[in-house]
């Protein structure tokens, strides 16, 4: 009589390096808001078995967007103080925390606790001005 091996073995599991998954992150951030790579920096801690992420970046503003006008220069209807700006930057920032949090999800399939976007500075980017 032969032996048929047991269907019902581990499947294993695979580990990511912290050196592959801040790659990961690094690259997902930075396309998220369209800065480089090498501008990027990210920080992994664990807590209660997920992985919390910090990502530190600068952000470009971009002139002459409607929804980002030009530093010290209010949009029609805007009272000045530069809400209207910051909102964008903040709603950018707000977007680009999601999309790090679901890429980065999907990628590595690890259980993500919170996702930290950090803006290190904000430059003007001009339409046509190349990095």
């Amino acid at each position: 009589m032969t032996s048929v091996p047991s269907t019902d073995t581990s499947r294993g599991r695979t580990q990511i390096t912290p050196r592959a998954l801040t790659r990961v992150v690094t690259a997902v951030a930075a396309d998220a808001l369209g800065v480089q790579h090498s501008q990027v920096s990210v920080d992994l801690a664990t807590s209660a078995g997920s992985l919390d992420i910090t990502v530190r970046t600068p952000i470009k503003a971009l002139a002459g967007e409607p929804d980002s006008p030009a530093p010290h220069s209010p949009a029609a209807g805007d009272s000045g103080d530069g809400d209207s700006g910051d909102s964008d930057i903040q709603s950018r920032t707000d977007e680009a925390q999601q999309h790090v949090r679901a890429t980065v999800a999907e990628l590595t399939g690890l259980a993500l606790g919170g996702v930290t976007v950090r803006l290190t500075k904000s430059g003007l980017h001009l339409p046509g001005q190349t990095d």
